[in-house]
C-alpha cells in the first residue's frame, strides 16, 4: 500500500494541475470555433478535464481512506 505521505502529496499534485488546467492562457488554446461531438471544443476540455480530475480525486481519496483504516487496525 502506497504511505499516506506520498498519497497526500499526490492530492496536492492533483490540485494544483487542476487549478493550472483551468488558467486563462490555457484555457485560450481551446477556445477555437470547431465542435467535438456536436459541442463547441472549449465545452468539451471543461467536462472531459473536470470528469478526469473528479475520477483521480475518487481513487486518490479511495486510497487514503484504505491506508487510514489500515493504520486503525494495527
Amino acid at each position: 500500500m502506497t504511505p499516506p505521505a506520498k498519497l497526500t502529496e499526490r492530492a496536492l499534485v492533483l490540485a494544483l494541475t487542476a487549478f493550472l488546467a483551468w488558467v486563462p492562457p490555457l484555457v485560450g488554446i481551446f477556445s477555437l470555433d470547431g465542435t467535438l461531438w456536436g459541442m463547441p471544443v472549449l465545452f468539451v476540455y471543461f467536462f472531459v478535464g473536470w470528469a478526469v480530475f473528479i475520477a483521480l480525486c475518487a481513487r486518490i481519496t479511495r486510497k487514503l481512506r484504505q491506508s487510514a483504516q489500515q493504520a486503525e487496525d494495527t
